[in-house]
């Protein structure tokens, strides 16, 4: 899975009535729904709360200049958050490419793209795997992973 999924990494410029409006600002992860071809799914935002419940603190922060890092009040798992590296991002229209590290790769590489869908303070964010990247993550039967972002 593409490694915004991972860190929760998203932020949004979006159009609404002809307009971008700006969504920068600190984000929450409500949902992370992984679908399958055969029309299953998956909430790994409740699984990963199941493991660590101090997730649901987790915040991600997007500034202005394109800048992206997440924030937590501890650390929380195997993980301090708040010494993940930056990320930097982009809109064009209603997609969004995030770029993580270069220390942070994965099999699908350091950038990931998004649909994004905003309605008042939710955003929400869709990627439609391609052949190559099913391939990549050793599961040709994922279609599409979609995460959704409450602004803090």
């Amino acid at each position: 899975m593409k490694k915004a999924c991972l860190f929760a990494l998203l932020s949004v410029w979006f159009c609404t009535a002809g307009r971008a409006q700006d969504i920068v600002g600190r984000w929450k992860t409500i949902s992370n729904i992984a679908e399958n071809t055969d029309g299953s799914s998956k909430d790994l935002r409740l699984m990963q709360l199941k493991l660590w419940p101090c997730m649901a603190d987790i915040e991600t922060v997007f500034e202005a200049g394109g800048k992206q890092y997440t924030k937590s009040g501890k650390k929380c798992g195997m993980i301090d958050y708040n010494k993940l590296g930056n990320a930097t991002w982009k809109m064009n229209g209603n997609i969004i490419s995030i770029t993580a590290d270069a220390a942070m790769s994965n099999p699908l590489g350091s950038t990931a793209t998004y649909v994004v869908t905003a309605v008042n303070n939710t955003a929400i964010f869709t990627h439609v795997y391609t052949a190559a990247e099913k391939i990549a993550l050793h599961n040709t039967k994922i279609k599409k992973v979609t995460i959704t972002y409450k602004k803090v």
